[in-house]
């Protein structure tokens, strides 16, 4: 599980909606939820949503994620699109920072599972694979082809 502090160290904004997704992947907790609704009401002390407030007491997973859904159910496909490639960027940047060159294809591959092999990712996992198996005969290496995804995937964000 992540923290929300992964999305917000690569200068992305963190809202009801990255939390969403991020539950809906189930790449953060219930409790980070919480800590999250706490940290927004004591920031934002004229907020008077009843959502928010019972989120910041409320820790059971079926219930955070009833809760967010409602809270984000007027935002537009466009913002929840933007907020999954928030969560991909991340979690590809941090495998990418803090795995080696042997361990990076496995993580990728994780990542790729854990978003239900996403059609965007197909074509960057092919030619991960390839680097991976034919070293040799890959025109780049695993490295640049992180690189070269993450690069896109900002993109995607900052449309």
């Amino acid at each position: 599980m992540y923290k929300t502090e992964i999305i917000t160290k690569n200068g992305f904004d963190c809202n009801w909606s990255t939390l969403f997704i991020g539950r809906q992947f189930n790449l953060i907790s219930a409790l980070e939820v919480t800590n999250y609704a706490v940290k927004y009401l004591e920031n934002n002390p004229n907020a008077n949503n009843e959502l928010m407030l019972e989120l910041a007491w409320e820790q059971e997973e079926v219930k955070v994620d009833n809760i967010l859904e409602s809270i984000t159910s007027d935002s537009s496909s466009e913002d929840m699109k933007r907020e999954y490639h928030k969560w991909l960027y991340s979690t590809v940047k941090e495998t990418y920072s803090h795995s080696s060159d042997e361990d990076i294809f496995e993580e990728i591959e994780n990542i790729f599972s854990i978003f239900n092999t996403p059609e965007n990712m197909y074509d960057f996992f092919r030619k991960v694979s390839d680097a991976f198996y034919y070293p040799h005969d890959s025109k780049n290496t695993i490295k640049e082809l992180v690189e070269e995804f993450l690069e896109t995937e900002k993109e995607l964000i900052f449309k």
